[in-house]
């Protein structure tokens, strides 16, 4: 742009104005003060031409009028002091836009920095009046868009918050209160359904759905039906000012302001926030993000917005609607006629319901129908709270008596209950009386227990003994007691607390707490239904008994009772054994488990003679040697119990399985009993590596096996059983093997036997006296066959030959049947199943030195023949010999 295009108009609308706006403070960038276009770069000769006409332009404003003046004084200033310091240069222009672009960029990242930790929402003119101090209306672009970013939503009109309460509202506070909802607007919707979200911001939605009048006819016909009580009082008046303010489509009025009086703590708390006082609106269900609108409205408000103090016309509908009829009539005879409206009219109309009211509940008095009296004038009552006639004649009429009364007796207390006064008013309380011998005959006739508004109160503190009376008073507006309703007598008698027990080799001794009110003790022993002569009230000591033996103790109280007599608790029951010094546990043997599950670690001991055998395990070995004496405190400081419960093994064994944690652990056996403990052995075990790719494979009666060692073992146990022994039993063999002499050997060979055998291959760690095995590696290799030989023979004439085959054995065995097949030409059978049987040998008992033979019947045929021999695999037992032999025929 040059001198001559310099368009005056146009710099005024784009530069002066904002500036002056932004309270008289010029632009920062020189570029857009001097008018340049910042797109080009103008010539030395333009650029000073267009700063000579920018300035001349400045002074003819200044004699325009007041309203440029102060900005034109400060632009001609600053424009003489750049002159002066050489600094109107393109350059020097360069420079102070790059500077300022910088400052102005942390400035704006600080001011969006404050204001999104103000919450999710600001108000348009906090954004502008930030922006004025950042440079004005670009600024303001800026900043709205860093907010927009940071998820801070601009709101450029605030919401128009009422400044007092709607007219007739002001009473619905205690209305409110008695329904226990915190917007009258529940008791039309419901309570729960506004709590879970209502709008108000473009009209009043609850659930998403207008209020209707069919909602308000429903509820007013439900409320017709119900008894008339506080509730139905306060629900009646609360429909009464929101259906004018419905109708009159003003009801969001009135959950605005119920709204903000429900925020004003929060909002009138030093440094409070907008997201504390949103977080008040949303508990009570306004939608989260116009609770963040309304918040910042609320917290926005203009001093001397605020609720105005309410005249007198407002004054006497807040008695009206708060139940003080009386005083609302004396204040309203203040208000001038003109100012009044229709008040006087619904005064007189309240005072007329109440006159009503009062003179009903009279004729009803007279006629004996005392509670209905009572019902109308606690309605009377209500409207017309300050009347003290009305509340004496209330409090004149006692409620009918409670019914059902029981008295529950407990360890420590007795509960009492009933069924409710029939009474049809709220407000009565019951009082319980308690007396001994007889009913109480008014409210403060013996001990009052408690007070309550429920049906029942405990007695924390009855006395011991029998014949309790517990009787129950109704009371209604603090006014006259009725008539009392009583229990059955029932009987305290508490029993001793806090029992021990200790029990020794002849002896039991017991202890206990009594209560001092007691006036004995006495202890039955069985089985023998001895008494214990030396019981007293705090314990007994029980003498010259048999160990072994379990002995049960019942404990009675007795207390005093009228006449002199002694009632007796039901007693408390428990029992002892005595027992032998226990003795120490005579060995104990860990071994893997793996059947059971990884980890699982197998214990073995024989139990002593006496004593209760309890197994520790430890990080570290006991200190003490097996069979040192010692307590049962000295056991529980040393490792941890191994629960669970132990099985049976051979030979009166007992075998428990336990979690088998990694790395070396220690577990000791000790034998508790008579409150004393003996230390047994100690075992230690390691959770080691374990070998891999255990491999057999028998060889007649004997099984070689193989495996992988692990890294750092050159030692593995190999134990094994017949394959039918039970989990626990001892190994029938055991050997260890040395890594060198499996490596010569090429493996290791077992001598099992012929039978079935179940082995068990486990490395192990340590030395002599802390030897320990990790999880075996386990096998079942089946038995072998005891062999038994066959030969078919012929015998006989050569027209009258006949076969037979013989069987014979080495090692006697169970023979078990045997089938003999035939198949035509010269190629042998294989299989029973390839031939035709032409004989069977009975299942028998083989002897060695003692051949069977069995005659067969060769089928006749033209060619060759061939005979086999098998064992029938149908039998049981088949598998247990081998036969070998040559088959026959010709």
């Amino acid at each position: 742009m040059t001198a001559e295009m310099f368009d005056q108009e146009k710099y005024r609308l784009a530069v002066i104005e904002p500036a002056v706006r932004n309270k008289n403070t010029p632009p920062a960038d020189l570029f857009v003060r001097y008018a340049f276009d910042p797109a080009s770069a103008p010539s030395p000769a333009a650029f000073d031409a267009q700063v000579i006409a920018v300035a001349k332009y400045w002074a003819v404003l200044q004699t325009k009028g007041r309203a440029y003046r102060p900005l034109t004084e400060v632009l001609l200033a600053a424009h003489k002091t750049l002159q002066q310091s050489g600094r109107l240069t393109v350059a020097y222009f360069v420079q102070e836009r790059d500077r300022g672009a910088k400052e102005a960029g942390s400035r704006l990242k600080q001011a969006v920095e404050d204001l999104v930790a103000g919450g999710p929402v600001v108000a348009a003119a906090t954004v502008a009046a930030v922006a004025a101090g950042l440079g004005g209306g670009t600024a303001e672009a800026d900043l709205r868009e860093q907010l927009r970013r940071g998820r801070v939503r601009v709101i450029d009109e605030l919401w128009p918050l009422p400044a007092s309460a709607p007219p007739g509202s002001a009473g619905l506070r205690n209305s409110r209160k008695v329904l226990g909802i915190d917007l009258s607007v529940a008791a039309v919707a419901g309570e729960q359904k506004v709590r879970a979200g209502f709008k108000l911001r473009q009209g009043l939605r609850v659930g998403g759905e207008p209020l209707t009048q069919q909602m308000f006819d429903t509820v007013k016909d439900r409320a017709a039906k119900q008894a008339q009580d506080e509730r139905k009082t306060a629900l009646d008046s609360v429909l009464v000012v929101l259906q004018p303010l419905f109708a009159a489509g003003k009801l969001e009025e009135l959950v605005l302001w119920e709204l903000m009086e429900a925020v004003r703590p929060a909002a009138e708390l030093p440094m409070t926030s907008v997201p504390r006082v949103a977080r008040e609106a949303t508990n009570l269900g306004l939608d989260r993000d116009e609770a963040a609108e309304f918040a910042l409205s609320v917290l926005m408000r203009r001093p001397g917005q605020g609720e105005a103090r309410p005249g007198p016309v407002a004054e006497v509908e807040e008695l009206l609607a708060a139940g003080s009829l009386r005083a609302a009539e004396r204040l309203l005879a203040t208000v001038a006629a003109d100012d009044a409206g229709d008040l006087p009219d619904r005064v007189r109309a309240v005072s007329r319901r109440v006159a009503d009211l009062a003179a009903g509940a009279q004729r009803e008095i007279a006629a004996g129908r005392s509670e209905l009296a009572a019902e109308m004038l606690t309605a009377a009552v209500r409207e017309a709270a300050d009347d003290t006639d009305l509340a004496g004649r209330l409090r004149a009429l006692a409620p009918p008596p409670v019914t059902g009364v029981r008295a529950g007796v407990g360890a420590e207390r007795v509960t009492i209950g009933w069924v409710p006064s029939a009474a049809r008013t709220g407000g009565v309380t019951y009082q319980v009386v308690r007396t001994r011998g007889r009913a109480a005959g008014s409210a403060t006739d013996g001990d009052v227990v408690g007070s309550t508004e429920g049906n029942e109160v405990v007695d924390d503190a009855p006395p011991a003994g029998d014949d309790l009376r517990y009787s129950v008073f109704a009371n209604r507006a603090g006014g006259a007691w009725s008539d009392g309703a009583a229990a059955p007598a029932v009987a305290f008698l508490p029993e001793v607390t806090r029992v021990t027990v200790d029990a020794d080799e002849t002896s039991v001794r017991a202890g206990w707490t009594a209560r001092p009110d007691a006036a004995r003790v006495t202890v039955v022993r069985e089985p023998d239904g001895a008494v214990i002569p030396a019981a007293t009230r705090s314990g007994f000591t029980d003498t010259g008994l048999r160990p072994g033996t379990e002995y049960r103790y019942l404990v009675r109280v007795g207390y005093p009772a009228a006449g002199g007599a002694v009632v007796t608790s039901a007693g408390v029951a428990f029992s002892a054994t005595p027992q032998l010094p226990p003795r120490a546990v005579p060995d104990l043997s860990a071994e893997p488990a793996p059947e059971q599950g990884a980890d699982r670690l197998r214990l073995v001991w024989t139990p002593p003679e006496s004593g209760t055998v309890v197994l520790r395990r430890a990080a570290h070995r006991p200190r003490w040697q097996p069979g040192t004496e010692l307590t049962e405190a000295e056991i529980a400081g040393y490792g941890e119990p191994l629960d669970g419960r132990a099985g049976t093994a051979p030979n009166r064994r007992r075998v428990l399985t336990v979690e088998w944690p990694a790395g070396r652990i220690f577990i000791t056996a000790f034998s508790v009993g008579g409150g004393r403990a003996v230390c047994g052995p100690t075992v230690a075990v390691t959770n080691t590596a374990p070998v891999t790719n255990l491999a057999a494979r028998r060889v007649g009666p004997a099984v070689r096996l193989s495996w992988d060692w692990p890294p750092g073992v050159s030692l593995v146990r190999i134990r094994w059983w017949p394959a039918d022994a039970d989990e626990g039993a001892r190994p029938a063999q055991e050997v260890d093997c040395w890594l060198r002499a499996y490596r010569d050997d090429g493996g290791a060979e077992l001598p099992t036997g012929l039978g079935a055998v179940r082995i068990a291959v486990a490395s192990v760690a340590g030395g002599p006296g802390e030897e320990s095995t990790g999880v075996p590696a386990t096998v079942r290799v089946a038995g072998a066959g005891v062999p038994v030989r066959y030969q078919f023979v012929e015998r006989g004439a050569p027209f009258r030959r006949t076969t037979q085959v013989v069987l014979s054995c080495e090692q006697s065995c169970p023979l078990p049947e045997l089938v003999v097949v035939q198949t035509p030409g010269r190629i042998a059978p294989l299989r029973p199943d390839q031939g035709t049987p032409v004989g069977r040998v009975p299942a028998q008992r083989l002897e060695p030195g003692r051949p069977v033979a069995v005659r067969v019947e060769p089928q006749p045929t033209r060619g060759p023949y061939r005979l086999g021999c098998f064992v029938d695999k149908r039998e049981p037992g088949a598998g247990g010999v081998v036969l070998m032999g040559t088959p026959g025929g010709h």
